[in-house]
């Protein structure tokens, strides 16, 4: 029997711009070739206006990172990316012809012992765009469509809760964030925790004097503005070394090396209180943006409590750097309204640029921090 297959709402909903995107998927990333793909590619001429010109589609494939890719060329493009920003391959041979990941792109699937979770990635601009237009996005209880086991069906009741908290309309994004933190530690730290602890952990009573605790103790303004500068041109250093993203990048990180020139300031302090009103406007979508990412990041296959903290931290890097790049963006545009554009743009940008497996993830942290699971406390200091 085929495994059950589980998807949110919005799923079906989505459909590719194409040559309409404004950030293409055929530009700056790298783009993996499976094997049979290449394996077809040896026996298929390339589009005759393709440059460089070679005899075989295979002849555009090169190693990266220990992955066979599609080489681009010096402008990080696509070699098969028609100027009207149209696939070379698909206009010529149809969509069968491409590899796996530029067939699936923005699609998503983690298989799971008992089923199948679809979604839809972020990195991509048509992704954004649709979240926007949905008040909020609903994601099924695997509970209510098949049966894991007792411990696994644990971890996917934790993580319909956290999703459920996120997407509360009396938290800010920032508030739930630490919230759902805070809650995974206290059961990280418990030897044995069961549905009654659920129970209790997310009961409103609890949810409610977190809550209180979590607003009394929020840190300084300045010390988040400072470690969220330096998270986002740690997150860059390596593509502004190979040169992608620039034309989002370069702007953004100047006016990092500005910021730092006003610590200290209270004019420094009066303008992220600005930059934040103005944030709140995306509040819906963000809380969008980090519902799915629990939907499909948090617990992935042969995951475990430790493993949720860890997407969780990395989720949170995401977040800061998404929020500081748009607040130096309103800087430099002399703290003027901040168009939608500008947020799913640098949404796209930097989902992409922090898409790493699981194992780089720990890497990252393992080489970034002094531990690998954070203390709440710091957790709080890169989101507040």
């Amino acid at each position: 029997y085929p495994m059950k297959q589980i998807r949110p709402d919005y799923y079906d909903h989505f459909s590719c711009t194409a040559d309409q995107c404004p950030i293409t998927c055929c530009q700056e990333w790298k783009i993996s070739v499976d094997d049979h793909t290449n394996n077809c590619w040896k026996k298929l001429a390339p589009p005759t206006d393709t440059i460089p010109a070679k005899t075989r589609l295979s002849a555009y494939t090169t190693f990266k990172d220990g992955t066979r890719v599609i080489a681009l060329d010096q402008n990080h493009r696509c070699p098969f990316l028609s100027e009207n920003k149209l696939c070379k391959l698909v206009l010529e041979h149809g969509d069968q012809v491409l590899s796996e990941t530029c067939q699936i792109f923005p699609r998503e699937t983690h298989t799971f012992d008992t089923h199948e979770e679809q979604s839809l990635m972020p990195c991509c601009p048509a992704v954004i765009d649709l979240w926007r237009n949905c008040e909020t996005l609903h994601f099924p209880k695997v509970s209510d469509l098949c049966s894991p086991a007792a411990s696994d069906a644990l971890l996917f009741s934790l993580r319909s809760r956290l999703i459920a908290l996120i997407q509360r309309p009396d938290r800010t994004p920032s508030q739930a964030l630490m919230e759902c933190f805070y809650i995974l530690r206290e059961l990280y730290h418990q030897d044995n925790w069961d549905a009654g602890t659920l129970e209790d952990y997310f009961s409103e009573q609890t949810l409610s004097e977190l809550h209180e605790a979590v607003l009394s103790a929020v840190p300084a303004l300045e010390d988040t503005i400072i470690e969220d500068n330096e998270i986002l041109q740690d997150l860059a250093v390596n593509y502004q070394k190979e040169g992608l993203y620039q034309s989002y990048l370069t702007p953004v990180l100047a006016q990092a090396e500005k910021l730092a020139d006003a610590y200290g300031t209270a004019a420094l302090s009066d303008q992220w209180k600005n930059f934040n009103h103005v944030w709140e406007e995306f509040h819906p979508l963000l809380k969008n943006v980090l519902a799915n990412e629990l939907f499909s990041d948090l617990l992935i296959p042969g995951g475990n409590l430790e493993s949720m903290i860890i997407q969780m931290q990395w989720l949170a890097l995401e977040y800061a750097a998404v929020r500081q790049s748009l607040f130096l963006t309103w800087l430099e545009h002399g703290n003027e309204k901040l168009p939608y554009e500008n947020v799913r743009d640098y949404l796209v940008i930097i989902m992409r640029m922090t898409g790493y497996d699981e194992d780089d993830i720990y890497e990252y942290l393992e080489n970034s921090f002094e531990e690998l699971v954070w203390e709440w406390g710091y957790f709080a200091l890169v989101v507040c």
